[in-house]
């Protein structure tokens, strides 16, 4: 199944929400409007086609139709057939690609204070298929709620229920990937390093008491986080020691120590490459938003 991916910011903007039962002998009349049409099914069978590509989209199963693409009921229902639709706009082309390709992983850039713009971002959708409409419905129901007595006062709230919504059907998609047995695998190594993220990383050992070959671990580990057991080592130290920046007033040598580090400069280079500024500008820095 495609997955759509849609670059963020700007999160997409909701236009409309809406539920019906459709009777049997009932169709979607042809349409071709620049908006995203997102359609749930909830009982029954819906039979849409797009682009001429026909879909049946059965209960517990979810089509969403692209802008720019003419859209029509092939056939019509054959029985009660329940549906939510939701529509919405976003301004930025969308990319396609298989679930397994989602890229997890990929880290993004942190922002800071001297940031104008942020970084960018996506968001992946799936195209067509099952969906658990169990965490979905009651989102859905408040948007209807609030799209029936909706006031400048509560306008805001109806744009993040369509956030909510959206993350509740990514995070259908990562599910499937958190299933995986090297999605397990990584979990086990990501533990591992936490509880000793103080001491030195040895790989034989590691791989002596997970009962894992190293190279198979550590592929499982970059696949899920990006990163190598050692980045992931060095990442947990520096996220400690920005903590004890921020938040006492030990001196950065200690500091250093408190993570696990003997060797003060080499605490400094890879702070500086890791945060891209030194401990004591950092310090600065952050303590100035404290």
């Amino acid at each position: 199944m495609d997955v759509i991916q849609l670059t963020i910011p700007p999160l997409p903007q909701l236009l409309t929400v809406g539920h019906s039962v459709w009777r049997p002998g009932m169709r979607h009349f042809e349409r071709n409007f620049e908006v995203y049409d997102l359609i749930m099914v909830r009982t029954g069978t819906l039979f849409m086609t797009e682009a001429d590509i026909p879909f049946e989209v059965k209960a517990g199963e979810l089509l969403l139709l692209e802008p720019g693409l003419t859209h029509c009921g092939h056939s019509a229902c054959e029985e009660p057939t329940e549906i939510y639709w939701v529509h919405f706009k976003h301004p930025k082309p969308a990319g396609k690609l298989a679930r397994k390709q989602i890229p997890w992983s990929t880290r993004v850039r942190q922002g800071t204070d001297n940031d104008l713009s942020p970084a960018e971002q996506s968001l992946f959708l799936p195209k067509y298929g099952k969906a658990d409409l169990a965490p979905l419905l009651p989102v859905l129901a408040d948007m209807l709620r609030l799209r029936d007595s909706l006031t400048l006062e509560h306008a805001v709230d109806l744009q993040v229920a369509l956030g909510r919504l959206l993350s509740q059907l990514q995070a259908g998609l990562r599910a499937e990937i958190h299933s995986s047995r090297s999605y397990a695998v990584s979990e086990q190594v990501k533990a591992y390093v936490q509880a000793r993220v103080t001491e030195p990383l040895r790989a034989d050992r590691m791989a002596e008491e997970l009962h894992f070959d190293i190279d198979y671990a550590a592929r499982c580990l970059r696949k899920h986080t990006g990163m190598s057991p050692l980045q992931y080592h060095h990442a947990l130290r520096m996220e400690e020691a920005k903590r004890l920046l921020t938040h006492s007033g030990l001196p950065v040598q200690e500091v250093a120590a408190q993570v696990g580090f003997g060797d003060y400069n080499y605490f400094i280079r890879l702070f500086r490459k890791t945060v891209g500024v030194t401990p004591g500008v950092f310090r600065q820095s952050a303590q100035r938003y404290i």
